[in-house]
């Protein structure tokens, strides 16, 4: 699995599992800490996010009952702490097969097509092994829409990303035109 953008997915994992903790004492489904928010999707699913990454944990009890052998392959995910983690683009594997079966994190799916996407674009062993083991009607088949943007905290991502290039850009643009403007100043005198 590729290094995480957090550079220590394990103390991001400590600070979700510590906040699903307390979730479940207090019955919410949502928490947050040290710019880490955590949501439980469904019974022993959760996503943690920030501004840079979203992983997604599935309890071992979970992953063992809901998930094929190839959503549960060491390419795609880590084993902590009675947990699988995928992160970044490998969050599409487990939410793929678990929306399957279970309308609670069907809901959170903003985009089928995207989400079969990411799994075609990044994942093409993993299509093909979870094909030969489903009818044809239920196979994963590539669709023409953008990967990686199959959540709304996804959409929320790459929106600000934007919004922080054109901010760079405008500045761009203005440094650019405070020094054409001191270049005519300058020939003036």
């Amino acid at each position: 699995m590729a290094n995480s953008v957090w550079g220590n997915i394990n103390t991001c994992f400590e600070i979700g599992i510590e906040i699903c903790k307390l979730m479940e004492k207090s019955d919410k489904t949502k928490g947050s800490a040290k710019d880490t928010e955590v949501e439980k999707l469904a019974d022993g699913v959760i996503l943690m996010a920030n501004d840079k990454e979203i992983l997604i944990a599935v309890s071992e009890e979970t992953a063992n009952t809901a998930l094929s052998d190839a959503a549960r392959s060491n390419l795609y995910c880590e084993e902590k702490n009675g947990h699988t983690v995928y992160s970044g683009a490998a969050t599409a594997i487990p939410l793929y097969e678990l929306s399957k079966t279970n309308p609670s994190i069907r809901e959170y799916i903003i985009s089928e097509e995207s989400l079969r996407a990411t799994l075609c674009d990044n994942f093409p062993e993993y299509v093909k092994t979870y094909n030969t083991t489903v009818p044809s009607e239920e196979q994963i088949k590539n669709a023409d829409a953008p990967p990686n943007l199959f959540l709304q905290k996804q959409l929320d991502q790459e929106a600000d990303k934007t919004r922080l290039e054109v901010a760079e850009f405008q500045l761009e643009q203005s440094a650019t035109q405070d020094e054409t403007f001191e270049d005519i100043l300058e020939l003036e005198r």
